[in-house]
């Protein structure tokens, strides 16, 4: 929502329904750059002097042009470089194209993208070039304009990673995305080493916890990384996994660095290091996420 406060425009961020909250995330609006409504939802693109443009998808902010890899690069490359050799993914979301930018960082032959709403698409593309990097033109990408679940139904045994970089579950058609019947989907779609690859809010929100309740329901490993988002203020960002290997628990540092040393990967957040240390949880939170 709008306000106006201390002479100039403000966008609030939107509570998620079933979420405590006890305070508000807020924006300078220094310049509206859009404001659409689609038949999926409202799409608002401001300028805010920190933080560049910002895309906000139903009034929550969804990418920044300033800070967005801290968030990209902690969605894809953790689950990328675990995997050994991921050669084809799917992504359900993701309609700016930071994530399919970095899932192109790999030496991947085939990415799948799921958008629902192709505005979301169209919106980023022209108004937000520097989050997609030209992706979207990058000969592996095929892009789908559909609901995700009908995308992950037509597959078995098919997809190395499957990203959800999904909006959270504001009551809109993303609360599907985050139940135990996507996760029962995604699982058939992976093959048996695959892992699945999730955005799951703060961490302190309640739909990422119980999400992953629902991933351990389906898969036999689930594991999560964190990590301070510029754009995000209220708390850390979580992004969870989950595959049928347990070996991927066993990961070490000397094997992150030699594959991303060997893939060549360019990153300004994300390090082997990094990954190791994302995982890492204060004590009052390894029971409680």
């Amino acid at each position: 929502m709008r306000m106006k406060l201390l002479g100039k425009q403000w966008m609030f961020e939107e509570f998620i329904p079933g979420e405590l909250k006890s305070a508000f995330t807020a924006f300078s609006v220094d310049r509206e750059i859009l404001e659409t409504k689609t038949p999926y939802q409202k799409i608002s693109i401001i300028e805010n002097i920190e933080f560049g443009r910002m895309l906000f998808l139903n009034d929550l902010v969804q990418v920044a042009e300033m800070g967005d890899a801290a968030y990209h690069e902690m969605l894809v490359h953790p689950g990328l470089l675990t995997h050994p050799k991921p050669q084809k993914v799917l992504i359900i979301g993701g309609g700016d194209g930071g994530t399919l930018r970095e899932v192109l960082k790999h030496p991947v032959r085939e990415v799948l993208l799921a958008e629902i709403d192709k505005e979301v698409i169209n919106v980023s593309k022209q108004y937000l070039p520097s989050i997609s990097q030209n992706a979207f033109e990058d000969r592996r990408t095929k892009v789908f304009i559909e609901d995700g679940m009908e995308t992950l139904k037509r597959y078995r045994n098919e997809f190395d990673c499957v990203i959800l970089d999904s909006n959270d579950p504001d009551g809109s058609m993303a609360h599907e995305l985050f139940t135990y019947n996507c996760f029962k989907l995604v699982k058939q779609a992976l093959k048996p080493n695959g892992i699945f690859i999730a955005q799951t809010g703060y961490l302190s929100d309640k739909f990422g916890k119980q999400a992953r309740k629902e991933m351990k329901k389906v898969f036999p490993f689930v594991w999560f990384h964190r990590a301070f988002v510029p754009y995000i203020l209220e708390d850390e960002h979580t992004f969870s996994f989950a595959s049928s290997q347990k070996k991927y628990k066993e990961i070490t540092l000397s094997a992150l660095k030699k594959r991303y040393e060997r893939r060549s990967l360019v990153t300004s957040y994300y390090s082997p290091e990094m990954h190791l240390a994302s995982a890492v949880l204060p004590k009052y939170l390894q029971e409680s996420t």
